[in-house]
């Protein structure tokens, strides 16, 4: 009876510590913000703060928001001198593909006027292209949300839209993630940092508004709750 006791004990102790991992998600994302933006940042908001991982998703306002296009090659280079510059610094990159918009939405925030020579449609698949060579280049994870949103049919004006529209919301955004939108983009995250087998110990969500969300809804929060799963 007392060595069944032992066992018992033994197998107790053993299998008790589940998800000892501490995972640690910090939220850098600014809203408006362009990758030369995150440049400047760049040392203050992520080096500094000796990541193990950083998530980049950049794109969006430096293709969309009219008040100052930033163009495709210079929005390459941005992205490749952020990739390098937090590789030097010992932490893993996985890239995001930006999501696309509903061009009809993004509109009432911005003249169409100044999308004459290519549409929003257009700028932010040039956006996912040129992360996608980027990712091969550099041979780092990438995750295409872009182009699962379109496959999934889920970045419409429908009221299953992840993207907040009129139907899920009440507002004419188009650009934007809905609460269920954060929790599928840090669901992807967090099965992407799984299968790759990076380090969580700290993890920095890097970029613009679509990353930091409102205080409430925003990815990193998701994520760390993914992570502790």
């Amino acid at each position: 009876m007392f060595k069944s006791f032992l066992i018992s004990l033994t197998v107790c102790v053993f299998v008790s510590p589940v998800n000892t991992i501490a995972a640690e998600v910090i939220n850098a994302g600014v809203g408006g913000n362009r990758s030369s933006q995150l440049l400047k940042r760049l040392n203050r908001d992520v080096l500094a703060h000796h990541p193990t991982a950083v998530i980049l998703m950049v794109g969006t306002n430096d293709r969309l928001n009219s008040g100052g296009f930033i163009t495709a090659e210079n929005y390459r280079k941005n992205v490749i001198t952020l990739i390098d510059k937090i590789q030097a610094g010992g932490a893993k990159v996985v890239l995001i593909t930006p999501p696309p918009c509903i061009p009809e939405l993004l509109f009432n925030r911005h003249d169409p006027k100044k999308f004459a020579d290519q549409s929003p449609v257009e700028r932010m698949q040039e956006v996912r292209t040129i992360l996608l060579e980027t990712s091969k280049q550099k041979k780092i994870p990438l995750i295409d949300f872009h182009q699962y949103l379109i496959q999934h049919k889920i970045a419409d004006q429908k009221k299953s839209s992840i993207l907040r529209n009129i139907a899920n919301t009440g507002i004419k955004d188009g650009v934007h993630l809905t609460p269920a939108g954060y929790q599928l983009l840090a669901k992807l995250v967090a099965q992407k940092l799984t299968a790759e087998k990076i380090d969580v110990k700290k993890v920095i969500c890097f970029g613009d508004s679509l990353t930091q969300g409102s205080a409430k809804v925003n990815y990193p929060a998701y994520l760390k709750e993914q992570l502790r799963e």
